[in-house]
């Protein structure tokens, strides 16, 4: 109530590797858009940067053979349910078993118009995770921004407005998930 009334609360969220090097990343020659991509929704080839349509995206590679998968499918689920009508979409990234793209028969990840779900080369795994994403993997020793080591198929990653990236959470844990919540919410306030 005093703060209400005497002033304006403000949140400041960290942009990751705004100014820090990708130190992991083998190949910084490759750019985002020479990454080729099919995207599972659409059946058709497309380059990273037409993946980003929505102002917030959360990024993640799912192993969809986990025997835990439905609780990541639950808490992304959870995050669309709380954002309703704000423009965000979950990436879900995962490898090209077949490059004909008529040939796809992988079923979407989840089902929802605001998912998509990417297919990657096998050979472009690593430049996705650590040069364009920079996944808190335990290469970094605990020297990653994030202050945490997360495995690959458990992290999310926040994009924001500006395709920055704003946090990494463990898709597997609830508290987790509800700090992403949170920090879309201080995203949407500091507009």
């Amino acid at each position: 109530m005093f703060l209400r009334s005497y002033g304006q609360n403000e949140f400041a969220l960290p942009v990751f590797f705004e100014n820090e090097e990708k130190v992991y990343c083998k190949d910084s020659s490759v750019t985002k858009s020479d990454v080729k991509l099919i995207d599972l929704n659409q059946k058709d080839f497309i380059k990273l940067p037409e993946v980003y349509t929505a102002d917030f995206k959360v990024i993640h590679f799912p192993n969809a053979q986990d025997s835990e998968i439905q609780t990541l499918k639950n808490e992304l689920n959870r995050i669309l349910n709380t954002f309703g009508d704000l423009s965000i979409n979950i990436l879900s990234f995962q490898p090209i078993v077949t490059e004909k793209v008529d040939q796809l028969s992988t079923e979407l990840f989840l089902p929802d118009a605001r998912t998509k779900s990417i297919l990657y080369p096998k050979e472009q795994k690593d430049n996705l995770i650590n040069c364009i994403y920079a996944f808190p993997t335990e290469d970094w020793e605990g020297k990653h921004p994030a202050e945490e080591t997360i495995a690959v198929d458990h992290t999310l990653v926040l994009l924001d407005n500006e395709n920055k990236i704003r946090g990494y959470y463990d898709g597997y844990e609830t508290k987790e998930v509800d700090r992403l919540i949170l920090e879309i919410r201080v995203l949407l306030s500091n507009r």
